[in-house]
């Protein structure tokens, strides 16, 4: 039996998963883009005091921000998988900060 309520007058759910996939892909790929350009901006400040602790603001909101926009509109679409998925893109911040201080030790 699905989870999904019936709509009125027995017919099929009007609900467009592809729709909210589409979505949630683009919010993934903007937290995907954004969070890690944001930390570089933020490494590389200088301006004035205030500069680099924005950067790394906006990075924190894309990076982790995102992935819980999109996570509650999955839920709320009712697609748990992904909503999962959009979860996990939660591990991607701690990726892309060891990758950034690795490459700039390394070279």
């Amino acid at each position: 039996m699905s989870e999904r309520p019936s709509t009125p007058g027995g017919g099929n759910n009007t609900r467009h998963p592809t729709g909210i996939r589409i979505v949630i892909g683009v919010l993934a790929l903007l937290a995907l883009i954004l969070g890690p350009c944001g930390y570089l901006m933020g490494l590389n400040a200088d301006s004035h005091a205030g500069s680099a602790a924005e950067w790394f603001t906006l990075a924190f909101g894309a990076a982790v921000g995102l992935p819980f926009l999109a996570a509650a509109v999955a839920t709320v679409a009712g697609d748990r998988r992904a909503a999962l998925w959009s979860l996990t893109l939660l591990a991607w911040p701690l990726v892309f900060v060891v990758l950034i201080h690795l490459l700039r030790i390394a070279g």
